[in-house]
């Protein structure tokens, strides 16, 4: 009986470090859009950050919605009310998330991070490229945006790119989201600015 009990409790032990493994390599990104015209914020937004997520490490048939750092990203749309303006998603966000990228001027209600149950990082969109909008060369966020999407990229496809981006960088040398301080240091040193050029960090 109790070698019984051991191998059981071996193979739940055995079986805990996969499922933590598994977990370690994906994550849920929320994108919280504070001001107005959320609805369309958000799904300009969520292409954005779509089109980061796809650049370097997307493959054929994913389930998740990308790749930052080399990790499976899912992204949770919010506030919910405006969700359904948001398509293209592929993943299956896990509450609560990791990450809240906060796209406007106003903090994300405290009722509002109670309710998920949130305690991870929180990041703003950061600075974006001076010439963001008028680079229209070869390769450029804009060419890919349209040819992507069919349309101009906004201000909040451009936040959305930009965070994601940001997101790669802080992720790729940790091969995740933790440990949680490295990741705010990261995020952090990036809230200037990044490269935008496609495929650099």
């Amino acid at each position: 009986m109790k070698r019984h009990l051991a191998r059981l409790a071996l193979a739940a032990f055995g079986f805990g470090l996969v499922a933590n493994a598994a977990m370690a390599h994906e994550f849920t990104t929320a994108l919280y859009v504070t001001g107005e015209n959320r609805a369309q914020r958000l799904a300009e937004a969520v292409n954005g950050f779509l089109l980061a997520a796809d650049e370097r490490d997307g493959h054929p048939a994913e389930t998740s919605d990308g790749h930052l750092g080399g990790v499976d990203v899912q992204i949770l749309p919010l506030p919910e009310a405006m969700a359904a303006s948001v398509t293209g998603l592929n993943g299956t966000a896990q509450i609560p998330p990791d990450v809240m990228v906060i796209l406007g001027d106003a903090p994300v209600p405290a009722a509002v991070l109670a309710e998920l149950g949130f305690e991870g990082s929180v990041v703003p969109s950061g600075a974006l490229p001076d010439s963001w909008a008028a680079d229209d060369s070869a390769g450029s966020f804009a060419q890919r945006y349209r040819s992507a999407y069919g349309a101009e990229p906004s201000v909040a496809a451009a936040q959305g790119y930009n965070a994601a981006r940001r997101l790669d960088i802080a992720i790729r040398p940790l091969g995740g989201v933790s440990p949680r301080a490295a990741l705010d240091t990261a995020l952090a040193e990036t809230e200037g600015g990044v490269n935008w050029n496609r495929g650099t960090q």
